[in-house]
């Protein structure tokens, strides 16, 4: 499945409960997929979440492993521009500033960069996308 698929398939699960939010559905399948934006898929992620009522929230599962396997946070010193780090994304957060956070204090609490004063954080798709969920058991 092509990743354009995937994101549609994944979406229609929660598209029809959530069809006051048709346009954050439609900004996350952008986001995703000619010009892909990953901090805005994070954040369309956070926002769907946020307005799914608690019943709702198990149906994100799959569009969140999604989301996990194809987005990484990378840690740069950004007077050198140097990769320093990359974190996987963790979607266990309630929004998206509390999963930033998370990051942050995983970098500047559990780290040592002491050549670094200026990190920076940032969202980035990977390059290799493991085998989707969606894909996997599709073919099985």
């Amino acid at each position: 499945m092509s990743p354009i698929t995937e994101i549609d398939h994944l979406l229609i699960e929660i598209a029809s409960p959530l069809a006051r939010e048709a346009d954050t559905i439609l900004d996350l399948r952008a986001a995703a997929s000619a010009d892909p934006h990953p901090g805005r898929c994070v954040s369309c992620y956070f926002k769907l979440l946020a307005a799914a009522p608690a019943d709702l929230t198990p149906r994100f599962t799959p569009l969140r492993r999604w989301l996990e396997a194809r987005i990484e946070i990378t840690a740069t010193d950004d007077q050198r521009q140097t990769l320093l780090e990359v974190l996987p994304l963790q979607l266990d957060d309630a929004d998206l500033e509390s999963c930033c956070r998370r990051a942050m204090n995983h970098i500047f609490e559990d780290r040592a960069y002491p050549q670094s004063s200026e990190i920076g954080l940032r969202f980035r798709f990977r390059s290799a996308t493991p085998t989707s969920p969606v894909a996997s058991s599709a073919a099985a």
